[in-house]
């Protein structure tokens, strides 16, 4: 005797089991009216889902919403990580995404799917922005006593280290400039100018995140003007000029080797600005 079911699973297992892929082949569509039929051969009722066209719409919504979010981090990363290869020619760390968008998985050949490709190229983004980073802060101690100098322009340079007392630093002086930068270990240290004319300035910071490498700046900014004027009976003529000068000189230490290097650069601008007359007459030239 035929049997009929007449209680159907729940429509909410019956879609997460089928997203999950827990139905495997199993299901099959069946017309609107969803009857589960029993064979007449077989007393246990078998029974059939019928998936609905708003369970099927949001099954593929949710496929097209994983792979529009894949595609637009292949796309950042297209834009914005170019390097050039080893070969010369131009190549790009999406190449790599490529290759995870791309490749089948070797046990099953299945392609990933949209969540494995998001958290692929997520992670292949956060070690590309990890590598961009500034090397982490290297702190220094001097292990050797050392002391070196350099005299330039008028501007002398003394560099020392002194392992038992763990203290390295500088002075300069010169050209009525008097400054120093002296560190006590790896976490105190004490800098200041004790004279410097007008117009000059005394700068020092740290190079490369390495505290054993350090740049002393000496920026000096100077104008100057002068006038004349001479009157006869026959006219007058009067003359302006103003010079401006700006140059720098820096110097490169490294506590380590006792190393002391210099670089040097300047820029001057001159006007100069002519006045004659004569009766019923003015003439102005600038130069």
């Amino acid at each position: 005797m035929a049997a009929i079911s007449s209680t159907a699973p729940s429509i909410a297992n019956s879609l997460a089991q089928l997203i999950s892929g827990s139905f495997g082949g199993l299901l099959a569509p069946a017309d609107s009216t969803s009857a589960a039929l029993a064979s007449q051969d077989d007393a246990s009722p078998a029974s059939f889902v019928t998936l609905s066209e708003q369970a099927k719409a949001a099954a593929a919504a949710r496929a097209e919403a994983e792979q529009a979010a894949a595609d637009q981090l292949q796309a950042f990363v297209e834009a914005h990580r170019v390097n050039q290869g080893g070969d010369g020619s131009q190549t790009s760390n999406a190449d790599s995404l490529q290759n995870l968008l791309g490749a089948s998985t070797p046990s099953t050949g299945a392609q990933p799917t949209g969540g494995t490709k998001v958290e692929a190229i997520v992670a292949q983004i956060k070690l590309e922005v990890g590598s961009d980073q500034p090397p982490p802060f290297q702190t220094f101690t001097p292990t050797k006593s050392l002391s070196n100098s350099v005299t330039i322009d008028g501007y002398t340079l003394n560099l020392s280290t002194n392992a038992s007392t763990q203290y390295y630093g500088v002075e300069v002086s010169g050209n009525g400039v008097q400054a120093y930068n002296k560190h006590f270990g790896s976490s105190a240290g004490v800098g200041g100018t004790d004279a410097v004319p007008p117009g000059v300035s005394v700068g020092t910071e740290t190079v490369g995140n390495n505290q054993a490498i350090e740049a002393i700046t000496i920026s000096r900014n100077v104008a100057t003007a002068s006038s004349a004027s001479v009157s006869t009976s026959q006219g007058s003529a009067s003359a302006s000029e103003v010079d401006a000068q700006s140059s720098s000189i820096t110097f490169l230490v490294n506590y380590a080797t006792g190393q002391i290097s210099v670089q040097e650069s300047a820029v001057s601008v001159s006007a100069l600005a002519i006045q004659t007359s004569a009766p019923g007459s003015t003439l102005s030239t600038f130069a």
